[in-house]
């Protein structure tokens, strides 16, 4: 039997992962393999590319398959080459120089492009886009001449560039739109602690503004931003997210929404030939950009193309982003905001050490979680995401590792305490839960966990007052509540205490009570405490 022709138009990180894993299940004897390529180098690890900038690493180490590897295995590359247009009647593709190649199958691993805003003045010597490996040169050979740089964009790509930009001695600015950076993994108080942290190490922010014109003669010499106000800089760097790159495939006449709509098989709604695998796929109305979907993606895709596993599906992924920024550990699971009432969120933040923890638990499973700073729980909570597991630990142990811990996945700072950790547990109106998140924030603590707590008689282990007036066994009733717990050190309990006193007094029966706790003895979710500790009535 001939083989049929397999082409892949993109050669980043998801299309050379699939052509690995479809190699790896003999996919090469069913298939004669084409790849497009637009950047003329083999497949490397974009993420790297900001320690490039850097000079952490050099080039040669960031390759993940050569130009070679590719010739080893019998791939045809067409590395450098940019495809213009796809025959779908004819089965093929059309790229430049004349280029033409037949296909059977046809996989979409276009990736993304990087969004450039309408910004004055870009043609200026010294404005770059920080996507590929030429920006990257380009980049470190103007740096050679400056002495100050504004990045636009406080994502991670952004911040990566600031990074590398502030380890070649330049000052740094850079300036975000959101109010806080990194807006679409965190949410405003890791960014905050984020912020906090960069400032420390040199780079100056810019936040809720955006540049409006690039000025100078030949080459730039500052931007304005959208307030009016200008900033000086030899040289502005570009990295304010990303786009699917779609534009072959919405020529084709494919369904493209945000991306190119796939099903469960990754095959194009429109076209049974036709697949999307990565940045450029869009899977039940969603989008990643991601490393870890786009290899999933890859690795069912060279099930189903290679028949060792012909039914296989893809159902979506559980994102988690493991990472340094600027030397500083996240992790990111799942949501970072709680979706309703049901959702009860752990936090912690010490933001002099530049520490943030957030946990969300639905249904006594983790829904999602920020650690930044300190990721020493890290191994046990993406255990407990990606399969989805019961939580049985207590807040603390969540939050905080055993001294025990066997760091073996990740590499963090031990925790060092000067002093004890204390819960403060407040069981309160609900009307007066804002009222007393606002005058706790107003002490600079952040950190709280809170759920609903509804019903008569005990819950968890706390006492709850009939409303005034009601009589036993006629329409007998109690309150609901909210209880909210804060973890803290043992200096900081009193100013708390009197904090939630002061916004949940009345006077009237059902004000709600306040339990201290020491954190060794810390409610489990679901379950009621031990015992009460120093016992506070409100």
């Amino acid at each position: 039997m001939p083989k049929q022709r397999l082409v892949v138009i993109g050669n980043g990180m998801a299309g050379g992962k699939f052509v690995e894993e479809l190699l790896a299940r003999n996919g090469g004897e069913l298939f004669d393999i084409v790849v497009f390529g637009e950047e003329p180098y083999g497949n490397y690890n974009r993420i790297l590319l900001s320690s490039v900038v850097a000079g952490s690493r050099e080039l040669k180490d960031i390759f993940l398959n050569s130009v070679e590897w590719y010739h080893e295995r019998g791939v045809r590359l067409h590395s450098g080459v940019r495809v213009e247009a796809i025959d779908r009647s004819r089965q093929v593709v059309i790229a430049g120089n004349g280029v033409e190649e037949h296909y059977d199958r046809l996989v979409f691993a276009t990736g993304s492009k990087p969004f450039v805003p309408p910004i004055e003045g870009l043609g200026l010597d010294g404005v770059f886009v920080f996507r590929t490996i030429d920006d990257s040169l380009r980049i470190m050979d103007y740096t050679k001449h400056a002495r100050k740089a504004v990045v636009l964009g406080g994502g991670l790509l952004g911040l990566e560039a600031a990074s590398g930009l502030l380890n070649r001695g330049l000052e740094v600015h850079v300036v975000e739109l959101m109010p806080h950076p990194m807006a679409v993994q965190l949410d405003a108080p890791a960014g905050r602690v984020l912020q906090s942290t960069l400032e420390g190490m040199g780079i100056r922010f810019h936040l809720g503004k955006s540049i409006v014109k690039a000025v100078g003669n030949a080459a730039i010499e500052a931007v304005t931003l959208n307030d009016g106000t200008m900033e000086s800089c030899d040289m502005l760097v570009i990295s304010a997210g990303i786009r699917p790159n779609v534009e072959i495939a919405r020529q084709a006449g494919l369904t493209v929404e945000r991306a190119i709509v796939v099903g469960d098989d990754l095959v194009c709604v429109d076209d049974p030939s036709i697949c999307a695998i990565g940045e450029c796929a869009q899977h039940r109305g969603q989008t990643y950009g991601l490393v870890a979907p786009g290899s999933e993606q890859a690795g069912v895709l060279a099930d189903r193309l290679s028949e060792a596993n012909p039914q296989a599906l893809y159902k979506g992924s559980h994102t988690s982003t493991m990472l340094k920024v600027m030397g500083v550990d996240l992790v990111v699971l799942g949501r970072k905001d709680a979706a309703d009432d049901k959702d009860a969120v752990l936090m912690y933040t010490d933001a002099q050490r530049g520490i943030y923890k957030k946990i969300i638990l639905r249904e006594s499973r983790l829904a999602g979680a920020i650690l930044l700073g300190d990721v020493a729980t890290a191994p046990r909570l993406l255990r407990a995401f990606r399969k989805q597991e019961a939580i049985r630990e207590t807040p603390a142990e969540l939050l905080f590792p055993h001294k025990s811990t066997e760091q073996s996945d990740i590499d963090a700072a031990p925790e060092v305490f000067e002093e004890n950790l204390k819960e403060v547990v407040a069981v309160i109106r609900p009307e007066r839960w804002l009222r007393t998140r606002e005058k706790v924030e107003s002490l600079g603590i952040f950190a709280y966990s809170q759920h609903r707590v509804v019903g008569r008689g005990r819950q968890r282990g706390l006492h709850f007052l009939a409303r005034r007036g009601a009589r036993s066994g006629q329409g007998f009733r109690y309150l609901p509540k909210r209880m909210a717990s804060w973890i803290v050190p043992e200096s900081q309990v009193d100013k708390l205490v009197e904090a939630i006193i002061e916004a949940n007094r009345t006077g009237q029966i059902g004000d709600g009570k306040i339990f201290v706790l020491p954190v060794s003895e810390s409610m489990k979710v679901g379950e009621e405490p031990s015992r009460q500790l120093e016992v506070t009535c409100v």
